[in-house]
């Protein structure tokens, strides 16, 4: 069994490149200090708009409003940055993602739009049009790519949360009287997290099947400033900006704050984790124009969401679309088991295996003939060490892997 150099490389590089490049750092911090925020790009080079932002696998930022209003700027993972795409005129981006496919999805508050952007070609749709919102501000994603966007009306000092189907249609799901600013979906996406600015509150809600919410509660009530962007770690923990006081405050699933990292600047607007592990912040600070960065203890949701994505065909192989595919596994990384899913097109003859770094294989989770469906195999990894490995699902003259991380 052979495995690509560029899947080498791309496996490495995102399951954590720590390990194989423990002299890096990032803006000038000791590899392993954590908490502790410096400058990423020099102020002024973003406008007092700059918001997003998000990171993709090969580690670059993406924040809107580079150089001047309607634009988003690509920053490298050393700090370079450049205009990546110019948005049509009469738009301006505010949150961004990226769905399953690997598109950029931008909230276009002017334009009331969420709009898509090919990362090969850099050609723009727009991917649903709802006039009747105030603003759709930010964003957060399911891994089944449902989006959800806060819509705040600064000026009455209210906010709604509204879901993104698939075919572009926005439904209202629920109304606030502060205004509704953040939002974030948890890891596993069971939770959706709703933050109202001007009231400094951050709700939780039961997320269910296709986007449902319900059981809205109070997660946690600051008693100054306001709230901005948040995003999750894959602990549950939420990293919530707080604006005004120039801080990151960090959250746990039961509402505790756990401490606050305070910025250089004053004015934090949102967040993203990246960076060769994941473990890297990159926050937005409205007040100059620029992107600070802090290392943390633990992957970002998103980016570890993107690595669960990484599958690959298996090099030398062509024809047209997979009868079969494999969607991800969770957790991951993980300790003792974790649950990996797949899905089959079309009626086929399958083999779910494991294999090591060396292409040895470890164990066989599943074989035979599967009907169409999704299917769940489980895989205890008690009795091998650290390290990364492959789940390989193959069929006929086809196969894709994925990679998986042990930790212990």
């Amino acid at each position: 069994m052979k495995f690509s150099r560029r899947y080498f490389i791309k496996t490495l590089y995102g399951a954590g490149a720590a390990a194989f490049f423990p002299g890096k750092s990032h803006a000038g911090t000791a590899p392993d200090e954590l908490f502790v925020s410096s400058i990423f790009t020099p102020p002024g080079g973003f406008t007092s708009g700059v918001e997003g932002p998000a990171c993709d696998i090969d580690g670059n930022v993406y924040a809107v409003n580079y150089n001047h209003q309607g634009t988003i700027g690509k920053v490298t993972p050393d700090g370079i940055a450049e205009v990546f795409v110019e948005l049509p005129e009469g738009s301006t981006g505010n949150g961004i993602r990226f769905d399953s496919r690997g598109d950029m999805l931008i909230a276009d508050y002017t334009g009331h739009n969420i709009l898509k952007v090919d990362m090969v070609t850099r050609a723009i749709t727009v991917h649903a049009h709802e006039p009747s919102m105030n603003q759709p501000n930010d964003l957060a994603i399911t891994a089944d790519d449902i989006i959800f966007a806060s819509d705040p009306d600064w000026k009455a000092g209210t906010g709604r949360v509204w879901r993104i189907d698939s075919d572009g249609t926005a439904v209202v799901l629920d109304s606030f009287t502060g205004t509704a600013n953040g939002i974030e979906v948890a890891y596993g996406d069971s939770v959706l997290y709703v933050n109202t600015s001007n009231t400094a509150t951050v709700w939780a809600y039961d997320l269910g099947a296709g986007g449902s919410i319900s059981n809205r509660r109070l997660l946690v009530d600051f008693p100054d400033y306001g709230t901005d962007g948040m995003r999750c770690d894959i602990g549950g923990n939420l990293y919530v900006t707080r604006t005004s006081k120039g801080t990151v405050a960090k959250v746990s699933p039961d509402g505790e704050v756990i401490r606050e990292i305070a910025m250089t600047g004053r004015i934090a607007s949102n967040i993203a984790f990246g960076g060769p592990d994941g473990r890297t912040c990159y926050v937005t600070m409205a007040d100059k124009g620029n992107i600070e960065t802090f290392r943390v203890d633990s992957p970002g949701r998103s980016w570890q969401l993107c690595r669960n994505r990484m599958t690959f065909a298996e090099s030398g192989e062509t024809g047209g679309p997979y009868p079969f595919s494999v969607v991800g596994n969770y957790p991951n990384p993980f300790n003792a088991a974790t649950a990996i899913e797949y899905r089959v097109a079309e009626g086929t003859k399958i083999e779910l295996s494991v294999y090591n770094m060396l292409g040895q294989r470890i164990t066989t989770l599943a074989r035979g003939f599967h009907p169409p469906g999704r299917y769940t195999a489980r895989w205890n990894a008690g009795a091998v060490s650290s390290g990364v490995y492959f789940v390989r699902l193959s069929g006929g003259n086809r196969a894709v892997k994925h990679a998986m991380t042990v930790v212990k």
